[in-house]
């Protein structure tokens, strides 16, 4: 028996009272972790024997279609779009991807920028969403992309600003989508970048304002070494050679 852990209840406020009774102790069972701390957190807890497995990505996916996803959202040709590829919930941070929006805004004034989230408001969080965008300074638009692609091909840059992740996802979809991602410094991003991938930080919003104001050459540099880098890690056809399956 295998246990496949993407998040652990004490990681969570509203779980942890689940922590006692979650994960199971079944005598034999192999438990499987998506990132290095909760590994340690388990085998501190007497989970003996743990392992770690990283997510693994497709890293070339089909091309999104970004002009019939802008257009369904009603972003203009000028406008310059932020993606937050997240639910709405209080850990995603919403208000720091507002801040992040209005940053762009003010140091690049010939953009029209505007945030887009990519998930619907869960976990009660509707009422705050609905405070957090009506004091935006910049346009926010909230609501599902038919694909995952089309959300990132209709974008401009990515914004992660979640102050927890089990693994976080975005940041390596954007690599294989080549756009830039801004993202939080969130425990387990130590682990992402330290397989050798940059990520710009919500922190130090300035260091990519510099960045998307680079040559088209420079930027598309940047963005074919994170992606070399990115499939020595999180490929999964790399994974299957490595380990001799078939896909």
């Amino acid at each position: 028996m295998v246990f496949h852990h993407h998040d652990l209840p004490w990681q969570r406020r509203h779980l942890a009272h689940l922590a006692a009774e979650l994960p199971p102790r079944v005598e034999g069972a192999l438990h499987a972790t998506i990132n290095l701390r909760s590994r340690r957190e388990l085998e501190a807890r007497g989970f003996a024997g743990a392992t770690t497995v990283h997510n693994y990505f497709d890293l070339d996916p089909p091309p999104g279609d970004r002009d019939a996803t802008r257009a369904k959202f009603g972003f203009g040709d000028d406008e310059f779009v932020v993606l937050q590829p997240s639910r709405a919930i209080e850990r995603k941070n919403v208000p720091g991807a507002v801040r992040f929006a209005s940053y762009v805004a003010r140091r690049a004034p010939d953009r029209h920028v505007h945030l887009w989230i990519a998930g619907p408001a869960e976990e009660g969080y509707a009422d705050t969403l609905a405070r957090v965008v009506e004091r935006s300074d910049v346009p926010v638009t909230i609501g599902r992309a038919t694909e995952v692609a089309d959300a990132y091909a209709a974008s401009d840059v990515v914004v992660f600003p979640s102050t927890w992740e089990g693994f976080g996802n975005p940041v390596i979809e954007a690599i294989a989508a080549r756009r830039a991602c801004a993202a939080f410094p969130y425990p387990v991003l130590a682990e992402i970048v330290a397989a050798g991938v940059r990520c710009f930080s919500t922190e130090f919003p300035d260091v990519i304002v510099r960045f998307l104001a680079e040559s088209e050459q420079r930027r598309e540099t940047y963005f074919d070494v994170n992606l070399r880098r990115a499939r020595l890690s999180f490929s999964i056809d790399q994974a299957f050679t490595a380990h001799g399956w078939s896909s």
